[in-house]
């Protein structure tokens, strides 16, 4: 291991800093994109590497009885341990790199949207498993299905250069499908097809393989949630169309992920764990509701008492979304798996957010204080938005009095105050986040508005008050669940047989052919249903008795014709056809046990 391992503590040192490049938008973002993609491929197959050499190391310690050699090891394990984290170091920097997928124009005036990685695959050879299960199960010749099995693996293989688009989203729901009828043809989990799927972990490069189709659907659901983050990300938010298709995007990636929720569990992976996926769905909801609130800015804030108390609602429905997603990313096991970048975000958001509900709202009793300065009382209709903002309404919130109002907002100004300091503090911490100067400047922006403001507060009479709760509106997202119904494929095997009598769950005997000589009362053999067409009847002393046909045995083919999509009549009228010699080629189905069945594939 000396030369090769030397080579490697070489490599080391010789990580490269994504933080140091920032997108521009175009050619020149996706260009990046595509090279932080290969960049991702390269690291997990290293940490593949590593990872293998760090576990058989440990079992040699664990089974050797020579202190020399467990020194060796030890050694050894230490060194790929350290390999392992400097590898995920930079992987972490990639996936710290939210400029690269963001769209040119908003990136100096919006929060960065986070988005998933594509989880990347090693490649599977599919032609010794499913030619020998074509050949023992089927009783098929192999070599006729030779371009059908390169067919399913060069579809599998362009998985890892699906587009950031409509037509990647389709191609993955392709393969899906086509994985869908693949799996009842070959990949029954009571059968050792031998064909084991790794996919790498998408966050910490950590792989994994399992034989199970299950898991392999799993990825490929995954990929699909996010290809739509990455989707939304690149949408256009100065404009209405374009926070629009961030939005569909989203509620379709929360879509996905509360699909997966429900249908896999126990993944080898983290990234598919179950409290990851809670949180994923969490944030991406989040995203969404921030995004309709960009959309509710883009119109521009009216100044109207109920329009700012609107604005309040609607920022702190965005805090209360980032929240629980903040405390969540404190647990120790989601700081150490979870990129710092990430963290700093949703936090930044969190507090972002926060401050700005509090400012509309001290905006809001700032006006109030000066519409209703010497009336009696403030309209019904304003004691009404006021009774939505506070939900637990102290009686200062309806007293006409300004210096109650004045008093609030100045409680309100202190709150936002504090928010905006912790902001800017998630993003002074984060290295990750030192390259994006607007980001900085934004929340120093929105920390000199409130400022400002309290210099204008502080030189009006105010009583002293308790900032009350705001309250946040109830605005609805619509996930859209998974329908791969409308992505049509073909059965890349439909020569096997139809589905689902040919499959991997049934068994039959190899097809042999009988001849019938007809008789005066014909063949003696009665036939029912179709795809296949089923012996029903066998008269006794018949043609067909003689040469062994059964009741239950499947027709194939008459007269060498293949009937096995054709229509109950349309054998029918083969057999009448036939003359006075018919030609049937039959199986039997078998029922096996579990064992059995595995044997004989």
């Amino acid at each position: 291991s000396g030369s090769s391992r030397a080579g490697s503590k070489r490599e080391l040192f010789r990580l490269h800093d994504w933080s140091s490049e920032t997108s521009i938008g175009g050619r020149n973002a996706a260009t990046l994109r595509t090279r932080m993609q290969a960049r991702r491929a390269t690291l997990n197959e290293e940490i593949r590497k590593e990872d293998k050499f760090h576990k058989g190391s440990k079992r040699l310690i664990g089974a050797s009885g020579d202190q020399k050699t467990r020194e060796q090891a030890t050694l050894e394990m230490n060194f790929a341990e350290s390999k392992i984290k400097a590898l995920q170091s930079e992987l972490c920097k990639i996936n710290s790199s939210l400029q690269a997928y963001q769209a040119a124009g908003t990136q100096e005036t919006q929060i960065p949207i986070i988005p998933l990685a594509l989880k990347t695959t090693t490649e599977v050879s599919f032609v010794s498993s499913f030619s020998d299960i074509i050949s023992r199960h089927y009783h098929h010749d192999p070599a006729l299905f030779r371009e059908n099995i390169f067919d399913f693996q060069e579809l599998r293989e362009s998985l890892s250069a699906v587009t950031r688009d409509e037509a990647g989203i389709v191609a993955l729901c392709e393969y899906y499908n086509q994985l869908q009828l693949v799996g009842k043809r070959f990949l029954h989990p009571r059968i050792r097809h031998g064909i084991a799927f790794t996919w790498y972990d998408a966050i910490n490069g950590l792989p994994a393989a399992q034989h199970s189709v299950v898991f392999e659907r799993a990825c490929v659901l995954f990929n699909l949630t996010a290809l739509h983050t990455q989707i939304a990300a690149q949408q256009d938010r100065s404009t209405e169309e374009g926070m629009d298709t961030a939005v569909k995007s989203l509620e379709k990636a929360i879509g996905y992920l509360e699909y997966m929720k429900g249908k896999f569990s126990n993944s080898p992976t983290k990234d598919m764990s179950e409290d990851m996926l809670m949180l994923l769905s969490d944030l991406m909801k989040a995203q969404a509701m921030e995004i309709l609130w960009e959309k509710h800015q883009l119109r521009g804030l009216q100044e109207d008492i109920a329009s700012l108390i609107d604005c309040a609602h609607k920022t702190k429905s965005v805090a209360e979304c980032y929240r629980p997603i903040s405390g969540d990313v404190d647990l120790e096991h989601m700081k150490e798996y979870l990129p710092g970048c990430w963290i700093s975000i949703i936090k930044i958001k969190d507090a972002h957010y926060k401050a700005l509900a509090h400012y509309y709202a001290a905006v809001a009793h700032e006006t109030l204080a000066a519409t209703y300065r010497g009336k009696g009382k403030i309209p019904e209709e304003i004691h009404t938005e006021l009774h939505f903002l506070y939900p637990d309404s102290p009686s200062e919130v309806f007293s006409p009095d300004p210096r109650q109002h004045i008093g609030l907002m100045k409680a309100h100004l202190n709150c936002a105050s504090l928010s905006h300091e912790y902001a800017l503090k998630y993003n002074s911490l984060c290295r990750d986040l030192l390259p994006l100067l607007p980001l900085r400047e934004m929340l120093s922006a929105a920390e000199k508005r409130t400022q400002l403001k309290k210099e204008v507060a502080a030189g009006m009479e105010g009583v002293m008050v308790i900032a009350p709760t705001i309250q946040s509106s109830d605005v609805k997202l619509s996930p859209v669940r998974p329908d791969f119904s409308s992505i049509k494929v073909c059965d890349m095997f439909r020569q096997l047989g139809p589905l689902p009598t040919f499959s991997i769950d049934n068994s039959w005997l190899p097809p042999r052919t009988v001849t019938l000589e007809k008789e005066e009362a014909g063949f003696g053999i009665s036939i029912k249903g179709y795809r296949p067409v089923i012996i029903s009847g066998v008269d006794e002393g018949s043609p067909a008795e003689a040469v062994g046909a059964k009741v239950g045995d499947w027709v194939l083919a008459v007269n060498g014709i293949g009937v096995l999509y054709k229509t109950h009549s349309d054998v029918v009228k083969l057999i009448r056809e036939s003359g006075d010699e018919l030609a049937l080629e039959i199986t039997t189905s078998v029922s096996r046990t579990g064992s059995e069945h595995r044997n004989s594939v």
